[in-house]
């Protein structure tokens, strides 16, 4: 059972993230599949953003924030975000305005501290770089989850305590990793202990209030490969996504019914 929340669920993608993929209405596949759709059913109003998938969090937040405005103008929103799309959510808000709007933000995955992997790249794909450049192609969002970049990221969007922030990490058992992330998976777990395969979690929970980390890997989080054989436990993500609603419930967001008597204490911020 989802609950209900008081203002519409901004779900923000990551790197090479999407809103959905079809033709005309017909859907092939979706950033978070299955997910918007759950949390509609139990009556939240949900937007997937799409934003650019290789560009900087700055260039992002910005698009973020008109793919909201477009939709829900001057409504406050709670945001839902997965990997690099809570660094665009951070980098929102501290946007003039925004601070005020935003209800609260959860991270899944997000890469607050940066990754060795993003390190390892830089310094093993600068030709493929100075040929994205020389295309006019922006892969500035591989630079700024590097740990240099997260650290003067961090050191300009620090803590957050007028705004409820939340992080969550992966932390799967190396046998319910899905094939594309296992090597990753181990090599990560020798040099930066737990992690969900591209991200480390001591990374995934270095902002906001660390919730309780999710037993899957980068792409399990969004519902992708899900249908894997051979797993220690029954894997249905909706499940996970409910945690975040009734966490943000809790802190008194659940939408209220309008019949009801109104809480003589509300523990909203």
């Amino acid at each position: 059972m989802i609950g209900r929340l008081n203002a519409p669920i901004i779900l923000a993608h990551g790197l090479f993230g999407f809103s959905r993929i079809g033709f005309g209405p017909l859907t092939l596949t979706s950033y978070f599949r299955g997910i918007p759709q759950v949390l509609r059913d139990a009556g939240n109003r949900v937007l997937t953003t799409r934003v650019h998938p290789t560009a900087s969090v700055e260039f992002r937040a910005v698009r973020l924030g008109f793919r909201i405005d477009t939709y829900f103008p001057d409504e406050p929103v709670h945001i839902i975000a997965h990997s690099m799309g809570g660094l665009d959510a951070r980098r929102l808000l501290a946007v003039p305005g925004w601070r005020d709007r935003i209800l609260s933000l959860t991270t899944i995955a997000t890469p607050h501290a940066g990754s060795i992997l993003a390190d390892f790249a830089k310094l093993k794909v600068g030709r493929i770089y100075r040929l994205l450049e020389a295309m006019r192609i922006d892969y500035r969002g591989f630079l700024d989850v590097t740990r240099l970049a997260s650290r003067r990221f961090n050191r300009t969007h620090g803590r957050i305590d007028d705004v409820p922030c939340f992080s969550i990490a992966g932390d799967p058992e190396p046998g319910d990793v899905s094939w594309p992330l296992r090597r990753l998976h181990e090599a990560l777990a020798e040099m930066e202990g737990a992690n969900d395969g591209l991200v480390p979690a001591a990374s995934a929970t270095a902002f906001g209030t660390p919730l309780d980390p999710w037993p899957l890997d980068h792409l399990h989080q969004m519902n992708w490969l899900t249908h894997a054989r051979g797993r220690s436990t029954p894997l249905y993500v909706p499940a996970f996504y409910a945690r975040i609603i009734d966490n943000l419930v809790a802190h008194g967001f659940g939408a209220i019914d309008e019949e009801a008597p109104t809480p003589a204490v509300s523990l909203a911020r």
